[in-house]
Parts: C-alpha cells; structure tokens; sequence
C-alpha cells in the first residue's frame, strides 16, 4: 500500500511540477538558451534567472552567470500548489528566496552550485 502511495504522491508531483516548470514559458520568453525565465530575490534584490525544463534545474543568473540550485520549492499558482523538498539534500548554506515567473509565485530555497 505504502508503494501505490508514494507511485501516486510522485506522479501527482510530476504532473504540477510540468505545469508548474510550463507556466513561465508563457509568462516571459526564454533567453539564452534558457527553458524558462524567473526572477527571485534572496535578500540583496532582484535577479532575473534562467532555468532548464526539470524542477530541480539550476537557476544562473542572467546578469552574472552565478549557478544556484533549487533544493525545494513552496510556490502556488492559479489551482495548483507545489511543496517539494529535494531528498538527501543539506541545508547547509542554503538561503529562502522570493520566486515569481508571471504564474507561480512563493518560495524557492536554493545553494550555490
């Protein structure tokens, strides 16, 4: 039973984590050979970010080229929510930083790459 729950819980977190990683397309074009475009704010001011397709895809900074790994994620939308902790992953060094791509916004907490 515990098996059939959690191939549920991760088709479910598949399934909002594709809506959530195709919401920015539509927000805000991709640049530089991005998939998909953010800005966050983890405490210094804004940044716009890049990202790949995967929910766990770094963000680089487009200004500086700086790598940050997203390491979970509390962010909702209009009927969708995303609450995703990335397993085996430290906290150490890590930093809760704003997110908002046009469609989901919240949290993103993220390391250094």
């Amino acid at each position: 039973m515990n098996a059939m729950r959690r191939i549920f819980t991760l088709a479910t977190t598949v399934v909002v984590a594709s809506a959530l990683v195709a919401g920015p397309a539509a927000a805000k074009a991709p640049k530089d050979g991005f998939a998909y475009v953010a800005t966050i704010d983890c405490g210094s001011g804004p940044m716009e970010v890049g990202s790949g397709a995967d929910l766990w895809s770094a963000f680089v900074d487009l200004d500086s080229g700086k790598k940050y790994k997203p390491v979970a994620w509390h962010v909702s939308g209009d009927g969708f929510a995303v609450d995703e902790l990335k397993k085996g992953e430290p906290k150490k060094h890590a930093v809760e930083c704003s997110y908002s791509d046009g469609v989901a916004t919240g949290t993103v907490i993220v390391k250094k790459a």
